[in-house]
């Protein structure tokens, strides 16, 4: 778990967004580790761009200069009095144009040479980890950019904006010492970047004194350690000198996970636990409205797994409840009222409401009406609406059609064929916010209309958002702010083969929460910004920071990352294998994920909280 700003003391709230990727032991003692190297750097001196500077617009008249800019009177004077003209230029009397020259900015680049070698490693290696963070920042500040690169690896440079390329630093070791024809190679390559940088930095066992002529980066540090005590001494030349620091070093409790590249502190084991069930991989979890249960499909029966989700406050969690249908029954979708679990299950042409109350079988509906097609990866999107007397199940079809059941919770199920009611076409996403309603995006007359549905099955209107893009997915956050009037909502307005995705996010003013359930305007109601991530996954209401923020899965499968305006990405956790399937609770924020070794992970985004890491026959051990 990441350590939160309101942790961090005043002094190394400066590094916070270096800080956050370390636990909260570990960010306060390598924080004091930064905080008393940061002297020792001195102010940020970059070279300065060559080339001829340009002229920016006219300084003054002066005595001397070029003739082509030679005052135009002046000309004027040659052709009427030329004995005047040859008299003024000979005692220096003629006026010139003076230029003003554009004032030369200095390179903002960093590149950051780092020494992996045997010399470099135990504590040396905790001095590289600081000035990575250090010279992280300071590009930052100049509004350039950190690069980074091994010495014995010549011509590689890594960027330096997430936590994994501090990781590659930490893991990149080297049993060959560095020598001159690293360095050759280095400059070599430097020499040929497109952009020469600011300040380049040469950090490792070689001294930091060096005849001027041999020197081949802006500045250069020495990291040893001392002789005697847990102290490490650092030595740094550059333009304004050669400077010396004796710095005590974190303790040994701290610097072996530091030097391991194991950054977050390890859950505790109370967040291990085992369950005697095999998951199955081929769907993923399904969460209740309030975050407050889980299920995942079981492997070998035809049933599920259902998990109650332990708060921080609760010292034992529930035990698992494993719930069976019959054999050859296809789960189409599941749902929970409270802590029960429905669903719908399909047999050849007909179709059976499991658990759920004055529901039973009935024929499969004509697929002009609902469509449902056996062997899905997925849930179909539902909801179970309820109170004591009335119940409503709302299922989203594979045509994008809401239907619903309507049943009384003290009838004995009806065996009568009872095809569903058709409540609106191409709706495109949808939120159960409490027991009794739910609100959802539908698309109406090349518009996207945001609608209402209780238990009475009947929509109401709320208001309409954007027009229709292509491809449109809506997803719903802070099931809290619809309770109380309106809440986030987030519409894909373009996608790339990349995978890269533009969504528009619409926040909710604090006015919102009384503007009720009726017809308003958009920007009455809601401030909108937009973001380009890498497939998103959930709209998540962030407690913490008080916005609304995108969740997206990285790249390679291994990581939650949070994307809010104006800000960094964050990487709020990092699995310790490929996530599979994952699922996110809009209304709680709780994320479930699925491992390829079967791990089911519960992680609530807005605390920064890890709940539980469930290991079922068949899970690998990686420790989360």
């Amino acid at each position: 778990m990441s350590v939160a700003t309101t942790e961090l003391p005043e002094a190394l709230k400066p590094w916070h967004p270096w800080l956050e990727w370390f636990g909260a032991e570990l960010a306060a003692e390598l924080g004091a580790l930064i905080q008393r190297m940061q002297p020792l750097l001195g102010t940020f001196q970059g070279e300065v761009r060559g080339g001829q500077p340009e002229p920016d617009g006219l300084d003054d008249l002066r005595r001397r200069g070029r003739y082509e800019r030679l005052l135009s009177t002046e000309w004027l004077l040659a052709d009427e009095l030329p004995d005047e003209f040859l008299r003024r230029a000979a005692s220096s009397e003629h006026l010139f144009l003076a230029p003003r020259p554009r004032a030369r900015e200095a390179e903002k680049g960093i590149v950051a040479i780092f020494d992996a070698g045997p010399l470099q490693l135990g504590a040396p290696r905790l001095g590289q980890l600081a000035l990575w963070i250090l010279l992280a920042r300071r590009a930052v500040q100049t509004g350039g950019a950190l690069q980074w690169g091994v010495l014995q690896i010549p011509g590689k440079l890594h960027d330096a904006h997430e936590v994994r390329q501090l990781k590659l630093l930490m893991k990149s070791r080297s049993y060959v010492v560095g020598d001159p024809e690293h360095a050759g190679a280095w400059q070599a390559a430097l020499a040929e970047l497109p952009h020469p940088p600011g300040e380049s930095w040469l950090i490792g066992a070689a001294p930091a004194q060096q005849p001027q002529a041999e020197r081949w980066t802006s500045h250069r540090i020495r990291l040893c350690r001392a002789v005697q005590g847990d102290v490490l001494e650092v030595s740094l030349s550059g333009r304004a000198g050669l400077r010396h620091a004796a710095l005590p070093l974190p303790s040994v409790k701290t610097a072996v996970p530091l030097l391991k590249g194991e950054f977050t502190s390890v859950a505790p084991a109370a967040v291990h636990q085992h369950h005697r069930g095999r998951i199955s991989l081929q769907r993923p979890p399904l969460i209740s409205p309030h975050g407050s249960h889980v299920a995942v499909q079981l492997l070998d029966e035809p049933g599920v797994v259902v998990f109650p989700v332990a708060s921080l406050a609760q010292r034992k969690p529930g035990k698992p409840r494993y719930q069976r249908w019959g054999d050859r029954l296809e789960p189409l979708t599941a749902m929970f009222a409270g802590k029960r679990l429905g669903a719908l299950l399909g047999f050849e042409r007909s179709m059976y409401f499991w658990q759920v109350q004055g529901l039973g079988s009935f024929v499969a509906p004509e697929v002009d009406v609902f469509r449902a097609p056996p062997g899905l990866g997925v849930w179909l999107a539902s909801a179970w609406l309820h109170n004591a007397q009335k119940q409503c199940v709302c299922v989203l079809d594979r045509d994008n059609r809401l239907v619903a059941w309507e049943a009384s919770r003290i009838d004995a199920p009806s065996l009568e064929p009872k095809p569903p009611k058709l409540i609106d076409r191409q709706v495109m996403g949808m939120l159960q916010w409490s027991d009794t309603a739910l609100v959802y995006a539908v698309i109406r007359s090349n518009l996207l209309v945001l609608c209402r549905l209780g238990l009475e099955v009947s929509p109401s209107t709320v208001l309409t958002v954007c027009a229709r893009a292509e491809d449109t997915v809506v997803l719903f956050g802070g099931g809290t702010q619809w309770k109380r009037g309106i809440g986030g909502c987030a519409v894909r307005i373009a996608t790339a083969t990349s995978g890269n995705e533009t969504w528009r996010i619409y926040e909710p003013m604090p006015q919102a929460a009384s503007a009720g359930m009726r017809h308003i305007e958009p920007s009455k109601v809601w401030t909108t910004f937009e973001l380009s991530i890498h497939r998103g996954i959930a709209l998540v209401h962030d407690t913490k920071n008080t916005r609304f923020a995108m969740l997206s899965l990285s790249p390679d499968r291994t990581a939650l990352v949070l994307h809010a305006k104006d800000e960094r990405p964050e990487v709020v956790y990092t699995a310790p294998e490929r996530i599979e399937k994952v699922s996110v609770c809009p209304n709680s924020g709780l994320a479930v994920m699925l491992t390829v070794h079967k791990k089911v992970i519960f992680y609530v985004v807005p605390e920064r909280a890890l709940r539980a890491v469930l290991h079922g026959e068949g899970a690998g051990d990686a420790i989360a």
